[in-house]
């Protein structure tokens, strides 16, 4: 698919470095003759979260499963989209099927390997709770993890999220906007999880006909959007790197994002960070002018550049309580 090209990078949290916790975070970028996809995921902070590294991989991989399978099935009769009400049953079925074979992905990778004592010893006295849990086989939370994603054909995209983190658009003038609705049970150190039992009820969509997909759209964790104080300095990140692919290409501004995000994470959330996205090469290239004159009419300092203050302690995650 020549039209749109699709990146994904990710970075391990200064403070994860420090402490010697794992990246925590997943990403993935795929290219297909067919359509384009993108995907960022988040596993919880918390100890009790024994395994929240593997459920991130395994949301990113079952989110480009079933919208494989989706493209698939609607092929040639892509006109069910243009219908609201078919469309919005479409992908709340599709985010059912995310949920359903993350679900049993976790299931498999817990039957193949049950928690050993060593893991069940990380969680401190205070979640104990978790660990008797985990013992009589109620497993899943243990998993727990964000997921937000991007597909894009040359007719229709969209963009799905469970959990916090951050969709973000930037059109050809420049103007940065944040599509998916916000999930109000998304609060502080508050998320909604893929391991809750109601996750479906927590999915939001976006979706764009041919005429109005952005020549960029991007995915982020909520480490990303924690680096910076104000939304304003998230979208002038955006808007500087929409800048970065415009004037250097897929290959070499995804090269510069992968060198910038451990500075991002040093300097401002020190969570795991990472970044995905959908972009329209040429119509960013055609946009040069104008991009560079967003960036430097809004922005007050470099776009691309985080928080530099006292260090931040990274928040431990924990999924909105039922």
């Amino acid at each position: 698919m020549e039209k749109f090209s699709s990146f994904a990078q990710t970075s391990r949290g200064a403070n994860h470095i420090k402490k010697d916790i794992v990246c925590q975070d997943a990403s993935m970028a795929i290219n297909n003759d067919d359509f384009i996809f993108a995907a960022v995921a988040d596993g919880h902070g918390s100890p009790h979260y024994l395994r929240t590294e593997r459920g991130s991989r395994f949301a990113v991989e079952c989110a480009f499963d079933c919208v494989s399978e989706f493209m698939e099935s609607i092929r040639d009769a892509e006109e069910v989209l243009d219908d609201p009400k078919q469309r919005d049953a479409i992908l709340d079925q599709l985010w059912r099927s995310i949920v359903s074979r993350w679900h049993n992905r976790t299931e498999a990778d817990y039957e193949q390997e049950p928690f050993t004592p060593e893991e069940l010893d990380k969680i401190p006295d205070n979640l104990a709770f978790y660990r008797e849990n985990y013992m009589n086989g109620e497993y899943i939370s243990a998993y727990g993890t964000t997921l937000a994603f991007i597909a894009a054909t040359d007719d229709f995209a969209f963009c799905g999220q469970i959990g916090d983190g951050k969709c973000v658009t930037v059109d050809c003038s420049g103007i940065a906007s944040d599509p998916v609705p916000d999930d109000p049970r998304c609060f502080d150190n508050i998320t909604t999880s893929l391991c809750q039992d109601d996750a479906v009820l927590s999915a939001r969509f976006v979706y764009f006909p041919k005429d109005f997909i952005p020549p960029a759209i991007f995915v982020g964790t909520d480490g990303v959007q924690n680096s910076y104080w104000a939304i304003e300095q998230l979208h002038g990140f955006y808007r500087g790197l929409a800048l970065t692919f415009a004037e250097n290409g897929i290959i070499e501004g995804s090269r510069q994002l992968a060198e910038f995000l451990p500075e991002m994470t040093r300097k401002g959330s020190g969570d795991d960070v990472s970044v995905a996205g959908v972009i329209d090469l040429e119509r960013l290239k055609a946009s040069v002018d104008a991009l560079k004159n967003a960036v430097s009419y809004i922005e007050t300092e470099t776009p691309i550049e985080p928080v530099d203050g006292p260090p931040i302690e990274e928040i431990e995650k924990d999924i909105t309580e039922e």
